[in-house]
């Protein structure tokens, strides 16, 4: 991971580094003990530049206290 700032409006970015043109989906939780498959699927990751990867999660100035996953897909 490259980064993973709240911003000042209260979005939540994650940004990482991976090979050029994989494809990620964010899955979150505000409950660490749920299944992954019972996680909230929050879309797919874009490629911003070669191999650096970003989400920006608006809806996290809603939720205190959130989780986040990665998936390969």
């Amino acid at each position: 991971m490259t980064g993973a700032p709240k911003q000042t409006n209260g979005a939540f970015t994650l940004a990482f580094t991976d090979s050029v043109g994989a494809l990620f989906g964010v899955l979150a939780t505000t409950n660490l003990s749920l299944l992954p498959t019972n996680w909230t699927s929050l879309g797919g990751v874009t490629e911003v530049a070669p191999g650096q990867f970003q989400f920006t999660d608006a809806q996290a100035t809603n939720t205190p206290s959130k989780f986040f996953g990665l998936t390969v897909l």
